[in-house]
């Protein structure tokens, strides 16, 4: 089986998740709160003046930690519950190569949270749109930047999903672990647009930041299942 027919299979039992369809309609929802409250109360959600993070890389932050927690948690389950009941056993006795099985449910997950972003901040921009009459570029590419900050976060999480979900027997483990190592790693992403205000864009940061170390997880995670007697 090549790595297309299992993205498009893996696709299809994804999209359909309940976890996924929280997402779908979950981050929407906040996208909408936070930008109410940005509009009715302002200074509820002002910033310091030290610190120099604009609000819609905030919502980027608390958006992507959501997003990433569950969908970390959906990948390391799924993963961990197939394996326990010998799933993978009849896709391997085909020629399939296993990087492929574990490639293939990174990429359908992760492009259900494109879709799920992209829903979330078009429904923000439609609301900026009615609520702020003098709409300019910057706001238009602050939230450019949030969609590409949230993203690359939540990118990271899946990875790290999948490593736990190839590593652990126990389907309650692998969920509990995802979600917190998952969320520390934000710390890496806040911490680093703290320290890096005024000398590097955020945006950059964090598409290289979580580009490398999704490159990095998803190769151990290769390593790992290919070593792994199932």
């Amino acid at each position: 089986m090549s790595f297309f027919l299992l993205y498009f299979d893996e696709l299809k039992g994804y999209y359909k998740s309940k976890v996924m369809i929280i997402l779908w309609i979950g981050l929407p929802i906040l996208v909408l709160l936070f930008r109410l409250l940005l509009f009715i109360a302002p200074e509820a959600l002002s910033m310091p003046s030290e610190i120099s993070i604009p609000i819609s890389s905030l919502v980027g932050f608390i958006v992507s930690s959501i997003g990433g927690a569950l969908s970390a948690v959906m990948l390391s389950t799924s993963i961990t519950s197939e394996k326990n009941k010998h799933v993978y056993d009849l896709f391997l006795i085909r020629p399939v190569k296993r990087y492929n099985l574990i490639l293939s449910k990174y990429f359908a997950v992760f492009s259900c949270l494109i879709i799920a972003t992209f829903i979330a901040y078009t429904i923000g921009i439609l609301f900026d749109l009615f609520t702020i009459t003098d709409l300019s570029a910057s706001n238009l590419l602050d939230t450019l930047k949030s969609i590409g900050s949230t993203l690359s976060i939540m990118s990271t999480s899946c990875s790290i999903g999948i490593i736990f979900g190839i590593s652990l027997s126990s389907v309650a483990a692998s969920a509990i672990l995802s979600m917190y190592v998952g969320n520390q790693l934000l710390s890496v992403f806040l911490v680093g647009a703290f320290f890096l205000q005024g000398q590097l864009d955020i945006l950059i940061f964090n598409l290289l930041m979580g580009s490398m170390l999704t490159a990095i997880f998803l190769t151990l995670a290769v390593i790992i299942f290919n070593k792994k007697q199932l």
